[in-house]
């Protein structure tokens, strides 16, 4: 008897971790630890590495069968076709068919308050498709402000080193300093070509004139010798005021890129030089002013693959890049700033933004997405269930979602329980209004 009765308590219990599973709910409060790139072992590495490719073969459910790992691209072009001011309105997105539905009228997962909820879902569902492949797998994060990321990360052995071919210059008639880019299509190693790595030429297009980027990944990496602002690491002062911001309606914009804020409090927009996220897409990628003044429409020449930010998941630091923007929102959180009244004023975001809100393309189908010139993204998305909702109010909680930082962990209980060193703010616009270069 007591030998079936074990057997039941077995049953329900193995029951009720495949449901917590299904329902997107771990069966613990925390149970894997994403980890900063820089302490990863080798086989760490290898295991990443793996996976990734794994993902890249694995077969899709869209029409066009693409991979796995390419809907997910898809999904995140698709986000950023419901407007077509991109940028900061710096590039008009060339758009032969218009999105339709309530998500119409503003980037689905950029330039508002839904950024950093959109993300963390984005990756943890990416996440778990890696986990999929090896449960011992976490997405490690980039550090933007470590000296040692840059060479930890583009690795021969790891995610690949600079592209190579092309030289760039850039001269312009108003006296801004002459801009050099070395780079071009990885040839060879880890994400090369050579190595399986193709991507989707529809899916690989370049924001500004819809043209097709290729079949390779392209990188635009600054050399070492960098002046501060146009190479790595990122300002790790710059990155701790982002910490101490007061309120939502100034971290958001401020993590994402759209702003920074001096030490003194005063704030600056950042268009033409675009900062911390958008800093690390623009650098990776290649971003510079256009020399052609007349070109309004395209203020900005994106010229590798993630800073073309429709295509930007095409490159695997995309992953590592915005681990680390969860990881500023989770700490910002955890400093005594959880629960919806440290998100968006009510009313002050597009539809798709706001707590409430169902974000596309978790959204029931209430929004489709559309063009980049005259590509349709749609054929390549995955299917989506039609009762998958998600909303901001959602995500709010980083440990449902079964992970959290080794900064964290460092940290401990008694980090929340520090003065936030809040800054003045000394503000030149209003919140609602903010939109930066990505």
């Amino acid at each position: 008897m007591k030998k079936y009765l074990r057997e039941i308590v077995i049953t329900i219990s193995v029951a009720m971790i495949v449901v917590m599973t299904m329902l997107r709910t771990p069966a613990t409060e925390t149970t894997f630890v994403r980890k900063n790139v820089v302490d990863l072992t080798p086989q760490e590495k290898l295991d990443f590495v793996n996976a990734l490719k794994t993902l890249k073969t694995r077969p899709g459910t869209n029409s066009k069968n693409v991979s796995f790992y390419d809907e997910v691209v898809a999904i995140h072009a698709g986000a950023m076709t419901f407007d077509k001011m991109q940028l900061g309105g710096q590039v008009i997105l060339p758009q032969d068919t218009p999105s339709t539905g309530p998500a119409s009228g503003a980037d689905a997962a950029h330039e508002h308050g839904a950024f950093l909820p959109w993300h963390r879902e984005y990756l943890s569902r990416f996440e778990k498709a890696l986990r999929s492949v090896n449960p011992k797998i976490t997405i490690p994060y980039w550090d933007w402000t470590d000296p040692r990321a840059v060479e930890v990360i583009f690795d021969p052995n790891f995610l690949g080193t600079n592209g190579s071919g092309s030289t760039l210059t850039f001269e312009y008639s108003d006296g801004t300093p002459t801009i050099r880019l070395n780079g071009g299509p990885v040839v060879s190693g880890n994400f090369s070509e050579a190595d399986g790595w193709g991507i989707v030429p529809d899916l690989h297009r370049n924001i500004g004139t819809a043209e097709t980027l290729g079949t390779s990944l392209v990188r635009y990496l600054p050399g070492s010798d960098a002046p501060a602002g146009s190479g790595f690491p990122l300002d790790k002062a710059e990155t701790d005021r982002i910490l101490q911001s007061p309120d939502y309606a100034t971290f958001r914009p401020f993590l994402e890129g759209e702003i920074t804020i001096n030490a003194d409090g005063t704030e600056n927009e950042c268009r033409n030089s675009p900062c911390n996220h958008n800093l690390v897409h623009a650098l990776v990628g290649g971003t510079v002013p256009n020399p052609n003044p007349n070109e309004t429409n395209r203020r900005l020449l994106t010229l590798g693959t993630i800073s073309n930010t429709p295509a930007s998941p095409n490159e695997p630091a995309f992953f590592l890049l915005h681990a680390n923007v969860d990881r500023l929102w989770a700490e910002w959180q955890n400093n005594g700033r959880q629960g919806g009244e440290f998100y968006a004023v009510p009313g002050t975001e597009p539809y798709g933004h706001n707590l409430n809100d169902k974000m596309w393309p978790w959204d029931g189908g209430d929004s489709i997405p559309g063009s980049i010139g005259s590509t349709d993204v749609q054929p390549y998305l995955p299917v989506i269930a039609p009762n998958d909702i998600v909303r901001p109010i959602d995500t709010l909680n980083w440990r449902k979602y079964g992970y959290t930082y080794d900064t964290l962990l460092k940290r401990g209980r008694g980090w929340r329980r520090q003065s936030r060193g809040e800054f003045p703010v000394k503000r030149t616009r209003v919140p609602e209004r903010r939109r930066g270069s990505r």
